[in-house]
């Protein structure tokens, strides 16, 4: 009989052993789970202010584009103007380079930088000159192609989108 006591107290005891271990793991699990919990319900924080920051900036810029679209205000420059198309014509150049008192600045410096004397004894620096002054003379092209009494921006666009054959470079 006494055997079998201590045989039941060692069952009874290893099951007291299993059931702690069942309980640690459980109380581990919970801990593990709340921690998630707290991690997402913090990325759910943070995507919702990232979505009112952009629901914000959105606004803003609508509001910006507003205030570009009515806007009537003369400028250091003269009259805003309001592109109606997206395409660089030699006019977007004239108006870039000529009129705009900065572009002006500008293609100054490009002609002394790279409108000078072309070939050197070294080849390479003979080519990268001569692309260098490419560029200069494609805008002087650009421009001058504007300041003639045949140019027509219409047609020059036209031309550039595919729907009119010129020469127009």
């Amino acid at each position: 009989m006494s055997i079998l006591a201590l045989i039941a107290c060692a069952f009874i005891y290893s099951k007291e052993v299993q059931v702690k271990e069942l309980s640690k793991q459980l109380f581990d699990e919970k801990g593990v789970s709340s921690h998630l919990r707290n991690e997402k319900h913090h990325e759910w924080e943070r995507a919702e202010t990232f979505q009112q920051e952009i629901i914000a900036h959105k606004q803003e810029i609508a509001d910006l584009k507003a205030t570009f679209k009515n806007s009537n205000d003369d400028g250091d420059f003269g009259k805003v103007i309001h592109w109606t198309n997206q395409m660089a014509t030699s006019q977007t150049y004239y108006l870039t380079f000529v009129v705009d008192p900065n572009g002006r600045k500008i293609m100054n410096d490009f002609e002394n930088r790279f409108k000078r004397s072309l070939f050197t004894n070294d080849e390479r620096e003979t080519c990268r000159r001569i692309g260098q002054s490419e560029v200069f003379d494609f805008i002087s092209n650009r421009i001058s192609n504007a300041q003639s009494p045949n140019y027509s921006e219409q047609l020059e666009i036209a031309y550039l989108t595919g729907q009119l054959e010129s020469n127009y470079d």
